[in-house]
């Protein structure tokens, strides 16, 4: 990962006055990948899909819970239906691998909840260095994360045709969410039915963003990306949103959204054993 980043440095400074790129995927995270989430701390990060664009983690930190020190090698977005996402890195609560270095949460930024659903959050993460969160409260942090192994705003060549019709599939659905990929190629039409859940959508393209950005309303929330990046962003939506939208481009829009089925909140509290029991039996 070192020899990846000292090739990026050199692109850099001999590209002279020309427009540059933000840095995206592990560019900007040289540590061993001991230190990935699913890796040093799978009880709390647990895998619901993988493909060889993303990877879903199911994020569930019960009080009292001893973390393991870990990482986050990718560009990500957090999608949560309780608690709030900290922004700004150095928090109370969390041990730090690299105190300063700025890879600690202080580019991230969040989306305000739509207008129906208040406890819905999205947050746009560029990759974090090792940390261990320390839960002190009653309550588990619990969240869903969508890391982006690559952007296809850098590499938007990677696996599409740009022909064939729109396509919605689920890839991960259980009795709290259900993660679905969206594909509009170009010249065609995304779907005029309305989301049944409240929703998160993540992208990383500017073609995807503005496409949705267009149609969802001012009721949604939209996040900035990370300081110093172009890519991810999210948006958050209430139920019934429409996401219809003509691709009147020459490449596919594309992006992922994951339904709320059940919305935490502050129910959370009284309810994570039930809803959760695998956080019980965590020690």
């Amino acid at each position: 990962m070192r020899l990846a980043r000292i090739v990026w440095l050199l692109i850099v400074a001999t590209s002279g006055g020309a427009a540059q790129r933000a840095p995206s995927n592990r560019a900007s995270y040289e540590f061993s990948s001991r230190y990935d989430a699913e890796i040093a701390a799978p009880m709390v990060h647990r895998v619901r899909y993988a493909d060889d664009h993303i990877m879903l983690l199911e994020v569930a930190n019960p009080p009292g819970y001893p973390m393991q020190m870990h990482g986050h090698p990718y560009p990500s977005v957090f999608a949560r239906s309780s608690g709030r996402t900290s922004l700004g890195g150095l928090g109370p609560r969390e041990q730090y691998l690299e105190p300063g270095g700025g890879r600690n949460g202080e580019h991230w930024h969040s989306a305000p909840p739509p207008k129906g659903t208040p406890a819905l959050e999205c947050t746009a993460a560029d990759p974090q260095a090792p940390h261990r969160p320390v839960n002190q409260g009653t309550t588990p942090q619990h969240f869903f994360r969508i890391e982006f192994k690559r952007t296809d705003e850098d590499s938007p060549s990677v696996g599409w045709s740009g022909r064939g019709v729109a396509r919605d599939r689920t890839l991960f659905e259980d009795a709290a969410i259900r993660l679905s990929e969206v594909t509009v190629p170009a010249g065609r039409s995304g779907s005029a039915r309305a989301t049944r859940f409240p929703a998160i959508l993540a992208v990383d393209t500017t073609r995807a963003f503005d496409a949705l950005d267009a149609v969802v309303g001012g009721d949604a929330g939209r996040s900035q990306p990370p300081t110093g990046l172009s890519m991810p962003r999210c948006i958050t939506l209430d139920a019934g949103a429409v996401l219809a939208f003509r691709n009147t481009g020459i490449a596919p829009v594309h992006y992922y959204r994951i339904e709320f089925k059940r919305i935490e909140g502050d129910a959370l509290k009284g309810h994570w054993r039930d809803w959760y029991p695998f956080m019980a039996t965590m020690h």
